[in-house]
């Protein structure tokens, strides 16, 4: 999410809008979505309106720039490209878009904020679903960009439906008006009337998806209903699989890869992927400040009771993550090993029959063998990693730049880690370490300037190093920082802060960039000087629980 909303934000800005109206009706975008689709994601709400406010903000601020870097790119293609009409028309498209940006609003475009929208699969193809304020006004906006571009975009018809189609390869985009509702969607080159009337939605499906099983999912996993949805891994397989199926077999004669699969084949890669049945996401806060996005990647009760049990939570994330970035991960080495290779062992005893299968029962087969080895000190006794990054300053006239932070490594046996090292380097010999957590200052000769003073800490659990003149002040409590309750085995904090270092890393590698790259460069550090500004940070964490793996993002604005 934090991607889409750095990235993407005229698109976010369309996404934020769609998201308000009334509930869903009879015509409404999720009432063409089939109920034994692979994936949907749709809203059932409206999205409140300081968020759309606080996206419309952002947009405009980051627009200029956006569009300066746009307009380098269609330079660039133009001038390899002289005339071509797909890149008159993406700079047109782009001319058409930008004021209606950059003035926060797309009513110019027909579309304003009493919208609902579902993106959604019919067999794999996908479709997007998007209700319009004023068709006529998108119809309009449509055709200035074709009298700028100086070319007509190619249509085609469906009786009285007359929409735009685009060939890309294989494939071609359809884009049409239907009923008030922009339909957006992706179809084979030769695809049959009834598949583009499915695709368009002007053949509803037999028996549409009941938007109170999307509130069900919401309630589960306690999502708001502005977006949600989920993506059936096995509902894919099984449409994949099923020859049978007219689309299914439309195409196959199409794309050409699809060769048919015995009975065998059909269960053993259904059980597969079974193991992994879903992947669920949606918002567990929505607001001008602050969105917390989740997914949930479910597993095999068994298979994920399993996966929990060989994870620890990763050090320190029972506490507040610190500094300009914060990383911790779970790294419990004989437990992740034991899973492992319980799983690659399960293949080796029974290797699947299936002919097509056979490659992953070989690559099982290598990973059992490089598995069932033992794994000497410290390797094994390693369990966990945490870096903290307090100073990160690219100064001018300087090669490298100023580092300062903290590092915590969890052992099972650190002492005994401490004295392998202090046999390979001679240099610490001398050195004094006990399980107090007091900091030790290391040998000035240890490591090769500018590597900054550096100390290390010690308790029954872990490692802790410090660089930097003052970090060792505090490098007890980092040392001694809790670990989650629950599984938490992957946890990232960055900073808006650390974006401004980017920049100044940019400022640095200025002169080792060809003039022709300093352009983009520029572009860049100043989308990185607004998201300094615009964040306050940006968390990501990832939790082994029984239903399977749990992500968390949270962006919060200053």
């Amino acid at each position: 999410m934090s991607a889409l909303v750095r990235r993407v934000a005229p698109l976010a800005l369309l996404l934020a809008l769609a998201g308000c109206g009334s509930k869903p009706d009879a015509n409404a975008p999720l009432a063409f979505v089939p109920a034994d689709t692979p994936y949907v994601f749709a809203n059932l709400e409206p999205m409140p309106q300081p968020v759309i406010d606080q996206w419309s903000q952002t947009t405009r601020e980051v627009w200029p720039i956006s569009l300066t870097m746009y307009r380098r790119l269609l330079d660039k293609a133009e001038a390899e490209a002289p005339n071509a009409v797909p890149v008159k028309a993406a700079r047109a498209l782009l001319d058409e878009v930008s004021g209606h940006v950059s003035a926060g609003t797309t009513e110019a475009l027909g579309i304003k904020g009493s919208a609902h929208m579902a993106v959604y699969g019919v067999g794999v193809l996908p479709v997007m679903r998007l209700e319009l304020a004023d068709p006529a006004k998108l119809r309009a906006a449509i055709a200035r960009v074709e009298a700028k571009a100086g070319a007509q975009l190619p249509t085609a018809r469906l009786g009285e439906l007359e929409y735009w189609t685009l060939p890309i390869e294989k494939a071609q985009l359809l884009l049409g008006i239907v009923d008030g509702q922009l339909v957006l969607s992706v179809a084979p080159a030769a695809a049959s009337e009834d598949l583009r009337k499915r695709l368009l939605g002007l053949t509803r499906p037999a028996k549409p998806l009941d938007p109170a099983s999307l509130a069900a999912l919401n309630k589960r996993y306690g999502y708001l209903p502005y977006s949600s949805g989920y993506v059936d891994f096995v509902r894919l397989v099984d449409f994949l699989g099923d020859e049978t199926n007219p689309l299914r077999r439309e195409l196959a004669g199409t794309v050409g890869d699809m060769p048919p699969l015995d009975a065998t084949c059909k269960a053993e890669v259904r059980s597969i992927v079974a193991k992994f049945p879903r992947l669920v996401a949606g918002y567990t806060q929505l607001e001008p400040k602050r969105m917390t996005v989740h997914a949930q990647l479910e597993l095999e009760p068994a298979l994920a009771k399993d996966f929990a049990a060989s994870l620890v939570a990763a050090p320190g994330t029972a506490a507040a993550a610190e500094g300009l970035t914060d990383f911790a991960l779970a790294l419990p080495v004989l437990k992740q090993k034991a899973f492992w290779l319980k799983q690659a062992k399960a293949v080796v005893e029974k290797p699947y029959a299936c002919a097509e299968l056979a490659d992953l029962n070989e690559g099982f087969a290598k990973f059992k063998q490089s598995l069932d080895t033992t794994i000497p000190p410290p390797a094994s006794d390693l369990a966990g990693l945490r870096v903290q990054l307090s100073k990160l300053d690219f100064a001018a006239g300087k090669e490298k730049p100023e580092v300062a932070g903290k590092l915590v490594v969890a052992l099972n046996n650190p002492a005994g880690a401490v004295a392998m090292a202090q046999l390979v380097l001679p240099a610490l010999k001398d050195l004094k370490l006990t399980a107090d957590g007091k900091p030790v200052a290391l040998p000035a000769g240890l490591a090769p300037p500018p590597v900054p003073p550096l100390f290390l800490a010690m308790d029954n659990q872990a490692l802790a190093l410090s660089a930097g003149a003052g970090e060792e002040a505090g490098l007890s409590a980092f040392l001694t920082a809790p670990a989650a309750k629950e599984p938490v085995f992957l946890r990232m904090q960055l900073t808006g802060a650390m974006y401004g270092r980017f920049g100044g890393m940019f400022d640095a590698m200025g002169a080792l960039i060809p003039a022709e790259q300093r352009a983009d460069l520029e572009g860049q550090k100043q989308l990185f000087a607004l998201y300094e500004k615009w964040f306050a940070r940006i968390a990501f964490t990832l939790t082994a629980n029984d239903a399977g793996v749990a992500m968390h993002e949270t962006v919060e604005m200053r």
